[in-house]
């Protein structure tokens, strides 16, 4: 079987992963203004809340200003980005900016992204991941 990944530029407007049972997803809160360029959404995540209390899967926002708010994902919590998860997302996210012709611009042996003006560096500090909590008796988070 293929395991689910699914790579979104903008946001979910509603409930993401309601009924979710596996799989990682990302969420760019951006999108591209009048003008062609790359710019945040008002917030990484349009919806009010993501993950129903027995779902399984991942969720990593660019969200480099911190804009998601834990009243939105109740029943997840934050995980720190580690050597793992950064492993598995950073080439994904390469190649998923590379489709959607969104460049990765190089300083100082660091790379960036051109956000809304602002030089945003490309590192795991500039993501959210944001797992299940796993409170529900007989349903493990990953």
């Amino acid at each position: 079987t293929q395991p689910l990944e699914v790579f979104i530029l903008g946001s979910a407007t509603k409930y993401a992963g309601e009924s979710l049972m596996g799989g990682d997803f990302f969420f760019g809160g951006m999108h591209f203004d009048a003008d062609g360029r790359l710019a945040l959404n008002e917030r990484p995540y349009l919806g009010t809340k993501m993950l129903g209390g027995a779902s399984r899967g991942r969720f990593l926002f660019f969200d480099p200003e911190k804009r998601l708010r834990p009243v939105q994902f109740t029943h997840g919590r934050e995980k720190e980005i580690d050597a793992a998860d950064w492993a598995f997302y950073e080439p994904r996210l390469r190649r998923f900016f590379q489709k959607a012709h969104i460049a990765l611009y190089q300083k100082d042996n660091r790379e960036f992204l051109n956000v809304s003006g602002k030089m945003i560096p490309f590192v795991p500090e500039s993501f959210r991941l944001i797992v299940p909590s796993g409170e529900l008796k007989g349903y493990d988070s990953h």
